[in-house]
């Protein structure tokens, strides 16, 4: 509808990033068919958790997910629904794996960074083909978030940015303290789901 400017916008949202973990010997052992087939399954069911709180997925990278919370209509709780999300994701996981379970499959896991923070939002890409994204360092840090799950042996991390957004006591947290993020100098905090 072109309601997107071409040069994008500023805008204040929480980013969610998941990634599927042993996925890659996990295509190693199956047909394509086999492996695209669960890909729709799982990204099906994480999307309807995304969608269920007001998030948008912006791209699906391989067996990773990019979400947005906040973006493109403004949404002053989108850490909140960000985080809902991410519950509601871990608990889909849980169902999809005791059907998997059933049908003598292995379980699988993934892990969800969250970052909450400035971006810019707009269309990217080339003449021939737009797509929707945000750019900025907010992105980058929860994507290197999410890839802390591996580090800490969780699945649901996020940042004290994050944090401080949630209304106290709203969630059970747990700080992992100040942490090095690739890419960046300064440390952040980090907290992890019960």
């Amino acid at each position: 509808k072109e309601e997107i400017t071409a040069e994008g916008e500023l805008c204040d949202v929480t980013i969610l990033f998941c990634d599927l973990r042993g996925y890659t010997p996990f295509v190693e052992r199956r047909e394509p068919k086999e492996v695209v087939r669960f890909l729709n399954d799982y990204f099906s069911e994480m999307e309807q958790s995304i969608r269920r709180h007001n998030g948008i997925v912006l791209q699906y990278i391989g067996d990773e997910i990019e979400a947005v919370f906040g973006a493109p209509i403004e949404e002053p709780d989108h850490p909140l629904m960000a985080v809902t999300a991410a519950l509601d994701m871990r608990n889909r996981l849980r169902e999809l794996n005791r059907r998997r379970v059933s049908a003598g499959e292995n379980p699988v896991e993934h892990g969800i960074g969250i970052h909450t923070g400035l971006v810019l939002a707009g269309n990217v890409g080339s003449a021939d083909r737009l797509v929707y994204a945000m750019v900025g360092d907010t992105v980058n840090a929860a994507s290197r978030i999410q890839g802390l799950n591996k580090q800490f042996g969780t699945d649901i991390l996020l940042s004290q940015a994050t944090r401080e957004r949630l209304k106290p006591g709203s969630f059970q947290l747990v700080s992992l303290g100040q942490t090095s993020i690739r890419g960046k100098k300064a440390e952040l905090e980090i907290y992890k789901i019960l």
